[in-house]
């Protein structure tokens, strides 16, 4: 292969990983995704495995770092760390990613010759590499290639079966179909598998639309208000200006409590109380004096502690409360964020200090079950948590009939961070057909009804408040009961086809 053909596949593997980010919100370019591996394909058409290898890995930097590129912002502005480190680690981290798509590239390669492992098996291979960074180290599922289809209402539907997952396995049975189309490689049998697929999907998401709503049309309304008071990350944990944040939100609790239909529950953000609630002796009665004057049940976030292993340890959690302040549950956060909220394998990475020094080295809670609000149980879903499923189902088939997910996403900016953040919930809310309720400190607040539809939002930057009636149903779904079995089949598939095509040779694309 000469070296002027494998310079030209520079900027083709450059523009793959451009198209899969700019599919992503903020830009929200969802039919770029379909289309988003092809460059890739024409790039590693030809060459060795090894070069498609590093043709996938220089797609996967480009991809990763672009989409996470807000990462910089947090570590530079929150962490005080110079521009260049914040640049370097948001690189380092982009570099543990592209791996992913390396291998998914030197896989297409090898699978040039074989036509089914390369039109089915390849998409495949892709849910499993998702699959499998929802897991390693700790897990990181952030920005799944289906995310970016959700304003096709209809098709991610059936997320309620296969998770996000399936909706990736169509994108990228998109992308291989039309490349096969365009190498002229049994282009009736891509155009049929691709149509089949697409319209049975969409036809399925356009009924369980309808079903849907007709549950929930028969259900009890539960009117819940959402209170954003963006409050600024850098003044926030400021002794001087946590009265301020206090009187902010009891005026907007105030102004929502006085909606017709009344809230049943005010919801706050992830911390938005800044102290220890039920430590602090002078704070935690400010804040119960006024629950009683608003006379409405809370959902907030507060910093917790607790003596483990004898010492004092931190917790991230939500506590509910009821319209006389009486406590009637707490959650601590599961999932905490690494590097962030702790250092993972700290005694392996005995040399690296977390990188946001605000956010203080907590400890894991481990209790999925819901908090109960008289006989309506709430799953909670702290920050971070809201991009794992797993979590999710979790709590719902703990009982949770509808999900609240409070988060500070303060610390991104005017990035697209909070766009993506929000995007993640919504396919909770579909995945388990339960509403989601979404306050975030500066935004972007919201509350999705079990179909992923809005009633309404809080835009990113504002403070203020959102009232909606919400209304919680029983409906286990497959993806409930059952979990990830299609990412399992996907698994199962990749290594069959890994297997096939080692010992079968077919006729390559013309």
């Amino acid at each position: 292969m000469s070296s002027n053909k494998l310079f030209l596949s520079v900027p083709l593997s450059v523009l793959s990983g451009v198209l899969l980010t700019v599919g992503l919100p903020k830009l929200e370019l969802y039919y770029c995704s379909w289309v988003a591996l092809i460059p890739l394909f024409a790039a590693i058409r030809g060459k060795t495995v090894k070069q498609a290898l590093w043709l996938g890995y220089l797609c996967g930097i480009v991809h990763f770092a672009t989409m996470l590129y807000w990462i910089w912002y947090v570590i530079d502005y929150y962490g005080g760390l110079p521009f260049a480190v914040a640049v370097l680690i948001l690189l380092l981290l982009s570099a543990y990613l592209a791996v992913y798509v390396a291998v998914f590239s030197a896989l297409a390669r090898k699978w040039e010759s074989n036509f089914f492992p390369w039109l089915f098996g390849l998409p495949s291979v892709w849910v499993t590499l998702e699959f499998v960074r929802a897991y390693a180290v700790s897990g990181f599922p952030w920005g799944n290639l289906g995310y970016a289809q959700a304003p096709l209402a209809s098709l991610i539907q059936v997320a309620d079966i296969t998770g996000v997952y399936g909706v990736s396995w169509l994108v990228v049975l998109g992308n291989t179909a039309i490349a096969a189309f365009l190498y002229r490689f049994h282009m009736k049998t891509c155009v049929i598998a691709l149509a089949v697929c697409v319209a049975g999907a969409t036809a399925y998401g356009a009924w369980r639309v309808e079903v849907v709503k007709g549950l929930q049309s028969l259900a009890v309304p539960f009117t819940v208000g959402v209170v954003q008071g963006n409050i600024d990350q850098s003044k926030k944990w400021d002794p001087a200006f946590q009265q301020e944040t206090l009187r902010r939100y009891q005026r907007l609790s105030m102004e929502a409590s006085v909606r017709v239909p009344a809230p049943e529950l005010l919801v706050w953000p992830e911390t938005a109380a800044p102290f220890f609630y039920g430590i602090d002796d002078k704070l935690t009665p400010q804040l119960n004096e006024l629950i009683r004057q608003a006379g409405i049940p809370l959902l907030f976030g507060s910093p917790g502690a607790i003596r483990a292993e004898g010492e004092i340890r931190l917790l991230n959690k939500a506590y509910l409360v009821d319209g006389r302040a009486e406590l009637k549950g707490a959650y601590a956060k599961q999932h905490l964020v690494p590097f962030g909220e702790y250092v993972p394998y700290a005694r392996v990475l005995f040399f690296v200090h977390r990188l946001v020094h605000a956010a203080g080295d907590f400890m894991a809670g481990k209790d999925p079950d819901p908090l109960r609000l008289d006989e309506r149980p709430l799953g909670v879903l702290i920050c971070y948590e809201g991009i794992f499923p797993e979590l999710s189902r979790a709590t719902v088939r703990a009982g949770a009939t509808a999900l609240v997910n409070i988060t500070n996403d303060a610390w991104y900016g005017n990035t697209s961070a909070p766009y993506q953040h929000l995007e993640m919930a919504r396919w909770r809310a579909i995945e388990c057909r339960v509403p989601m309720i979404r306050a975030a400190n500066t935004g972007i607040s919201a509350i999705f009804d079990a179909t992923g539809t809005p009633c309404g939002l809080i835009p990113l930057g504002q403070e203020g408040y959102l009232v909606c009636s919400v209304r919680p149903f029983r409906l286990v779904t497959f993806y409930t009961r059952f979990g990830d079995i299609f990412a399992w089949l996907c698994v199962l598939v990749t290594l069959s086809g890994i297997i096939y095509s080692t010992f079968q040779r077919r006729v390559a694309f013309k």
